[in-house]
């Protein structure tokens, strides 16, 4: 076994035992990357050199009985949107290739203070929205690993990182982490820092993650917010709510096909299931994100789109164009709608564990021309409710699909737990086929 193949669990609890050091799980990983990287491009820049220094560190800390946390000698892939000091950061965009920050996102620091090592920078599509990366699935290469946080989720699915971070405005964590077939988490909205984070949408903007295992995204939680949620895993069967039609109405047929079998497999193990109807404002949720997110890009990129409009690619262009004709009142109804249903929503949770709905419409499309539809994402974005996806098994073609568990705001333990007990119930899909090279 690979020392790159292990989970974050898996690692630490070797690196404690004086069985793996830093520098081991280190090179395991570089020469993990050498192998498979260009089949998936995944990285836009690997700081090597750094990552090599910052490894025998950490491993001269063990050596006289220092652990920093769960996290000391873990390597990390960080989305080209965070800034990271000394090292390029490009948001994916020409108008910032040459851009080296002079300080680390607060995130980029919690992760080197608690011994985490930075890799180094994955691919996102330009400014986190839908000009796509050139990314590709590790699952099938000629299929989209899903956006915006692209690389993040390719390079956790592909082992090239036991852990990734990415963000999501709408739908740019849990889509691409269950299009690759891994875990993935989007936090309560303000509960993580987004400061050194570039923005999309000030308002809609999560920092989240992906990892292979529910234990892995307990564990890196509890590091950066000092809770202590992969304690408490394992819970009685849950209790979930699942809305009416919407979901069912909107996703493909292998969508369905495996959110009923998924449904069907945890229920005869205990959970139990009720359905719920969405409150009447929902209709008016997703014109209302794309409101609140264009509106919020144009004043972001204002400046940079008068005097620079031919350096954004199309699909960001016609976002900050639609932005700026946005009028205020139409914003600040767009933000009411958002108020009234979150106060909707918390209401109609209120009794349960999690909602429950697939993690996108549609399996990872062909082509690398669209990162995927987030209609399923946006409303809990929009909400700033935290959800995860895990993987729920495979369609015909062999694709990776994923069931996604929302809970109220900080109920983040709670979300943890009914995850991990589903996650044990529906067992392993397996692992992509680049995974055996």
């Amino acid at each position: 076994m690979e020392n790159s193949s292990l989970t974050i669990s898996q690692a630490s609890n070797q690196i404690k035992n004086g069985q793996l050091t830093p520098n081991e799980l280190l090179e395991s990983f570089l020469n993990r990357i050498e192998k498979i990287e260009p089949l998936i491009d995944a990285w836009v820049n690997l700081d090597k050199k750094t990552a090599i220094t910052t490894a025998e560190e950490l491993t001269k800390e063990l050596s006289v009985g220092k652990i920093r946390s769960s996290l000391h000698g873990i390597p990390v892939g960080i989305k080209d949107i965070y800034f990271t000091k000394g090292l390029q950061t490009t948001m994916g965009s020409p108008l910032y290739k040459d851009f080296i920050p002079d300080a680390d996102a607060v995130i980029v620091s919690k992760l080197k203070e608690a011994g985490a090592i930075i890799l180094g920078k994955t691919q996102t599509t330009e400014f986190a929205y839908l000009d796509p990366a050139p990314t590709k699935n590790p699952w099938a290469r000629d299929h989209t690993p899903g956006g915006s946080s692209s690389g993040s989720a390719a390079a956790v699915s592909a082992q090239m990182s036991s852990l990734a971070f990415g963000s999501q405005t709408a739908g740019s964590v849990i889509r691409p982490a269950s299009f690759c077939g891994v875990v993935g988490v989007k936090p309560t909205y303000d509960l993580l820092s987004r400061e050194g984070v570039f923005p999309l949408a000030w308002s809609l903007d999560h920092v989240g993650y992906m990892t292979r295992t529910v234990e892995d995204a307990a564990i890196t939680f509890d590091v950066l917010t000092g809770s202590s949620t992969s304690a408490q895993l394992m819970m009685k069967p849950p209790k979930l709510c699942y809305p009416d039609t919407y979901f069912q109405e909107n996703a493909d047929g292998e969508v369905n096909r495996n959110l009923n079998e998924a449904v069907e497999r945890i229920w005869r193990r205990g959970a139990d299931f009720e359905p719920i109807k969405l409150p009447e404002v929902f209709k008016m949720v997703h014109s209302s994100v794309r409101v609140i997110m264009a509106a919020e890009a144009a004043s972001i990129h204002r400046e940079n789109f008068k005097t620079k409009p031919e350096l954004f690619r199309p699909l960001i262009r016609g976002h900050i164009a639609s932005g700026l004709a946005i009028p205020s009142s139409s914003y600040l109804q767009a933000q009411r709608i958002r108020r009234v249903f979150i106060d909707e929503m918390l209401k109609l949770m209120e009794g349960y564990d999690a909602i429950i709905t697939p993690s996108a419409p549609t399996p990872a499309l062909p082509g690398l021309q669209s990162t995927g539809d987030a209609a399923f994402n946006s409303p809990w974005s929009l909400a700033g409710f935290p959800s995860i996806t895990i993987p729920s098994g495979l369609t015909i073609d062999g694709l990776p699909q994923g069931i996604q568990f929302i809970t109220k705001p900080y109920q983040e333990a709670k979300l943890f737990a009914v995850a991990r007990w589903c996650e044990d119930k529906l067992g392993s899909i397996g692992l992509p086929s680049i995974n055996r090279q």
